[in-house]
């Protein structure tokens, strides 16, 4: 299992996990890319992909294949081996999760987490991959009335909050006791967490923080999740 859960950020934000992750990745095979969490009023898909590009283009990624609303039922047709890894990008988490559950595409990644595909995905597409995406419900509007809220939840039970600042700490205890959390690490835009079989390592250019047991912990670049 290889994984990057980033916390939001872009450019120079998520530069180190940007690159951890293209490092990984087989350069011979496409980058597949799953912008359907994203607000095409404001940005459209292909927008997204020159985006996708201008990271990754400079990092050895050369080709790239992208699902949209369109295309996401593929998923049925092809293995996720045809693939260099997977980039799920960020919006409207309770709509992408919807998304994902009914086109199919959440069985398929889960094939290629157990395939060891490397899987990277930022804010939205980071919070999916914990246990629930109750926390994303602090920022994004669940309009498509989801009612099942589980994640793949392959970062060991823990619940994920992205683009963290301090300001949030009254909000998030609230949420944890109102849903009886056990565990959740806060995120911001400038960190992530890299996922492996060694366990859950911060990375990034500064600090996460730990909501467990009524305490808030600091957690240092470097240091492992526990």
């Amino acid at each position: 299992m290889r994984l990057i859960v980033s916390g939001g950020g872009s450019g120079e934000e998520s530069k180190e996990q940007d690159e951890l992750f293209a490092s990984m990745l087989d350069k011979s095979k496409p980058l597949l890319y799953i912008p359907i969490a994203r607000d095409t009023t404001e940005h459209s898909y292909s927008s997204c992909l020159e985006w996708l590009k201008s990271t990754f283009d400079k990092l050895g990624i050369k080709k790239y294949e992208m699902f949209d609303l369109n295309d996401i039922e593929k998923s049925g047709d092809v293995g996720p081996t045809n693939y260099s890894g997977i980039y799920i990008g960020g919006g409207n988490t309770p709509f992408l999760l919807k998304k994902l559950k009914e086109s199919g595409f959440w069985e398929f990644l889960k094939r290629a987490i157990d395939a060891d595909i490397p899987v990277m995905g930022g804010s939205a597409g980071a919070i999916i991959l914990a246990k629930s995406i109750i926390p994303s419900l602090n920022h994004d509007m669940n309009w498509v009335e989801l009612e099942d809220f589980s994640g793949i939840d392959c970062i060991g039970g823990w619940e994920i909050s992205c683009h963290y600042t301090s300001k949030e700490d009254s909000i998030i205890k609230k949420m944890i006791n109102k849903n009886s959390m056990k565990k959740l690490v806060a995120l911001t835009n400038r960190n992530g967490l890299y996922v492996s079989d060694e366990g859950f390592k911060l990375i990034g250019q500064e600090s996460a923080y730990v909501f467990r047991d009524g305490k808030i912990k600091e957690l240092k670049v470097g240091e492992f999740l526990k």
